[in-house]
């Protein structure tokens, strides 16, 4: 019978497991995946090294080691992800959010404010970080998210409640397909739509992501061009959508078709393009 393993024990056996399959940060995610079966902080771990982990729990631990080691992502396995300060709730269906969309949120709430939008729209939901945060940063405006997927609006349902977010209606549907009936006149549409082209080779742990959240067409630009059209169309002043880092050229083009008033890139941390914020 196998002896009772300490917490240090595990967190070794978890950090060698990790690092045997070349996952980055690997004593890291060892702590962070026995703090979550445990529920318990970090730094609780450290102070309880010698502290034997029941036989139950020890199981539970390995085989979340075992998942993350074939390059199943850690916050599904954990059902939280940080965010813009925040940790939202995510799970299978739905987009891990990253990074640079936080820059999207924070141009976002720079504009709502400048140009005093009250009612803002959001096409793709997944797990609700962009619309999640900003309603609960501006109680006062209305906003509207849609998805075609139910895992991705339970998801945003989720956070939506979790961050007291009332302001905020979600849609099963297309694009901006519950406003025929609605026919509100929206201030601002933001998106972070699929942008990757399909055939493109992605890491291990996209495959475990929703493919229809992350490859945009042939070409990777058709829905983003698509929202462009629409935002247009519906005579929606302001959209601010992020994009692919290769895609500046393809955006300027198309809304060379346009008639607008301004169109502003901005780059991601790696100074990367990353999005546009366009006035009709």
């Amino acid at each position: 019978m196998e002896s009772q393993w300490s917490i240090q024990k595990a967190l070794q056996y978890g950090a060698q497991k990790l690092k045997e399959q070349g996952i980055p940060r690997p004593l890291l995610e060892s702590e962070i995946l026995l703090g979550f079966v445990l529920k318990q902080p970090r730094v609780a771990l450290h102070c309880n090294f010698e502290t034997t982990i029941p036989p139950f729990w020890l199981e539970s631990f390995k085989k979340l080691i075992l998942r993350r080691s074939l390059h199943e992502p850690i916050e599904y396995l954990i059902e939280s992800v940080s965010f813009y300060g925040e940790e939202l709730y995510v799970s299978y269906g739905a987009l891990i959010p990253r990074p640079e969309t936080e820059i999207l949120v924070q141009k976002a709430l720079d504009w709502i404010v400048q140009k005093s939008c009250k009612r803002i729209a959001e096409i793709g939901v997944g797990s609700g970080a962009i619309s999640v945060l900003l309603a609960s940063k501006n109680p006062k405006r209305e906003f509207h998210a849609s998805d075609i997927s139910p895992e991705a609006l339970f998801n945003a349902y989720v956070n939506k409640v979790r961050f007291g977010a009332e302001n905020l209606t979600l849609h099963r549907s297309a694009y901006l397909d519950f406003n025929k009936t609605l026919k509100i006149s929206f201030d601002l549409l933001l998106a972070n739509p699929p942008y990757i082209k399909e055939g493109e080779i992605l890491p291990p742990s996209l495959k475990f992501e929703p493919q229809n959240a992350l490859f945009g067409g042939k070409r990777g630009d058709e829905m983003l061009l698509h929202i462009i059209q629409l935002g247009f169309d519906c005579k929606i002043p302001f959209l601010i959508c992020e994009m692919g880092y290769n895609q500046k050229e393809s955006v300027e083009s198309y809304l060379q078709t346009l008639p607008h008033k301004s169109l502003q890139f901005y780059q991601d941390f790696a100074g990367l393009n990353r999005g546009f914020v366009v006035e009709f």
